[in-house]
Formats: C-alpha cells, structure tokens, sequence
C-alpha cells in the first residue's frame, strides 16, 4: 500500500509538472494570410489574450491584403517569414473566395501554391504544425456566384473547401467562420461586419482570435482578461462562441493534439 501511495505521488508530481512545463515554454507562432488576418492586429489581439491566460508565446505574420493562395506563395517576404524562426505552428489563410474555385483553378492555382509553402514551411522545421483559418461567408453572399450568393451558402462553401484541404493535406483547420456563423444565428446584434460587409469588426478579430487559442492550447479561452477596445461581457460571450466552436468539434477539424 505504502509503494502504491508513492508512486501515486510519483505519477501527480509528473503530471502537474509535465502541464507546468507546457505553460511556462514558449510557443512560436506564424500567420500567413491578407486583411482577414491583419485587420485590427488580430495576431496581436491573439497574443494578449494568450499572454493573459499565462502562456509565454512568440507571434509574428506575413500578410498582404487580398491575397489568395496563389499570390502568398510568390511572395519573398512570406518564405523569409518562415525561415526566420523555428516555427511550433503556422496558419495559413487564403481569400474566402479561393473556396468557391473550379476544380480546375484549385488543380492549376490552389494546390500547386499550397504545396510550394507547405515545402518551405516543412524544410524549415519538420515538426512545425500547420493550420488552416476557416474564413467566413460576405455578409450578404458573393453574388457573382449563384452558389455562394447569400450568406448561409457561400458560408457553408468556405467550410466545405477548408474540410476539403483538411483532407487531402491531413492538416487542422481552425473553424472561425463557423464560430461567426454559430454568432450570427444565436447573437445578430453583435456585428462582426464593417460596413463592406466582409472583412472584419474589432468583435470578429476577437472572436478569431479567441479561436486561434483554443485550438493552439487545447483549452478554453472563457476567463482571459484582455479585452483589447472592448467590455468584459462582450468578450466573455466571444471567447464563449470561440471556446464551444473549437473545443466541441475538434476531431472534425482535425484539431486533435498531436503532441
């Protein structure tokens, strides 16, 4: 029984140290994406919230407005981006219109630029996780394409083309444009819009953000003190909708922890 107890005491000192150790490491972290992604400093918005909830964290990104796949993946400052550190993830975001591609512009355009980062991202360091951002639907559709022409389709369009990658590239997709659909449906008063009707309010960079935690950490962002230009409660219910849309769907996403 006394060598039970002990090595009880064994297995919790191990376990409470293992956690602590995977709070206090820093972890490195690289945005690829367009005004989605800079819009508001969302990367910057991230690391508060992370730095907030107690993790030591290096964030960085290489962006450039409008830019889809393609384009990143012709960008200097984008391979320069990555080889500047040993990166523990990397997120990459395309334009929400990259999803409503033709099959052949994704065999042509899409995957071949995937493809060319993915390489770079992997010579620099092999371990480094890579990480899709789900973007969201136009507030009001796209309208030059009947099947993306209101908000609920072109929204479920994103969604698909993003699982799409997950499955063919066996990477994580973080699901922010179904957190700002969960939104929408449950809270439209809280407007995650500008006035363009697309890129996002300081309340949709808060929520993608709150997102991006959830899916790094593997854990809940309900209780991080950083509200950036924002009131505690708005941010409680955005780091609510983020938490649930992360957490609860994890192995569809691809968000299962690896390591």
């Amino acid at each position: 029984m006394k060598n039970l107890l002990i090595l009880l005491d064994i297995a919790f000192i191990v376990f409470v140290g293992a956690n602590l150790y995977e709070a206090k490491k820093q972890t490195n972290i690289l945005f690829i994406g367009n005004s989605y992604t800079y819009r508001n400093e969302m990367p910057d918005i991230f690391e508060h919230i992370a730095i907030s909830m107690g993790r030591q964290v290096y964030v960085s990104s290489a962006t450039k407005g409008k830019a889809t796949f393609r384009i990143q993946s012709k960008r200097t400052e984008v391979y320069n981006a990555i080889r500047s550190k040993e990166w523990d993830y990397v997120i990459v975001q395309g334009s929400s219109r990259d999803m409503l591609a033709t099959e052949e512009e994704l065999n042509d355009d899409t995957f071949p630029a995937l493809k060319k980062i993915f390489k770079a991202i992997r010579k620099n360091r092999r371990r480094t996780k890579i990480l899709f951002y789900m973007t969201w639907g136009y507030k009001d559709g796209y309208k030059p394409y009947g099947e993306a022409d209101s908000y609920e389709k072109m929204s479920l369009k994103v969604r698909d083309g993003y699982l799409d990658l997950k499955k063919k590239y066996r990477f994580g997709v973080v699901p922010v444009g179904m957190a700002w659909r969960d939104s929408r449906r449950k809270r439209p008063d809280v407007n995650l819009y500008v006035k363009d009707g697309a890129h996002p309010s300081y309340k949709g960079s808060y929520l993608a953000a709150s997102c991006f935690y959830s899916a790094i950490f593997n854990e809940s962002v309900i209780g991080s003190t950083y509200y950036g230009v924002l009131g505690p409660r708005i941010c409680y219910y955005l780091q609510s909708v983020g938490s649930r849309n992360v957490l609860y769907q994890r192995k569809k996403y691809g968000l299962i922890k690896e390591f």
